[in-house]
């Protein structure tokens, strides 16, 4: 299997922990953030066989596969990190979306849709990325949304104890992770949470 995406931890690291963690045989290439990176994506993005190009993307055998919870789900089935229990299913399910939702929130604020990053992009004329606002309106978002997870670590993993790790465990340390290094002080008194980092570290 190979892993392709940019050189950044980015949302593609939850898959790296996930490989590593599993017997899976597999490669990585890292394109570089500049206009050398951008070219070799474009010659990938048009290869046969890539449907809904984007990145990160996996390669395993023939099957192309991207976008990030489609590639996160394909290797949690091959590594035994897909729940059985459906009621244990829709519970990681639902915390996924909740940390691809928070995650969304966090690159809208941190990074302006008005840049120019490729040479395809057309600059905005009026449009001025506001970073402050979108901070106050993701932190008082981030600790609203902790509340509601926290209690959901209680017995260690979502699912139980570390010996019954899922998929979405993963995503959750990674993500929890980056929300942590952006607003510190959200994580102040959520015990459950610290918990589950520092012991899945």
């Amino acid at each position: 299997m190979k892993l392709t995406y940019w050189d950044v931890r980015g949302i593609a690291e939850p898959i790296r922990y996930m490989l590593r963690y599993s017997d899976i045989d597999w490669e990585e290439e890292r394109l570089s953030d500049d206009m050398d990176g951008y070219k070799k994506w474009l010659t990938l993005k048009t290869r046969p066989g890539m449907v809904c190009a984007n990145l990160p993307f996996i390669e395993d055998g023939e099957r192309k596969i991207s976008q990030m919870a489609a590639i996160t789900r394909y290797v949690a089935r091959k590594s035994g990190l897909m729940p059985r229990d459906p009621d244990e299913l829709i519970l990681c399910e639902m915390v996924e979306q909740e940390l691809l939702d928070l995650r969304n929130r966090l690159s809208n604020t941190c990074y302006d849709p008005y840049m120019v990053v490729f040479p395809t992009d057309k600059k905005s004329d009026k449009g001025v990325h506001d970073f402050v606002y979108f901070k106050d309106k993701f932190v008082a978002r981030l600790s609203e949304r902790l509340a509601i997870i926290d209690p959901l670590f209680a017995n260690g993993s979502l699912t139980g104890g570390f010996d019954k790790l899922t998929y979405a465990d993963f995503m959750a340390f990674e993500f929890l992770d980056q929300f942590r290094t952006f607003a510190p002080e959200c994580f102040e008194g959520f015990d459950n949470i610290n918990k589950f980092s520092a012991e899945f570290a």
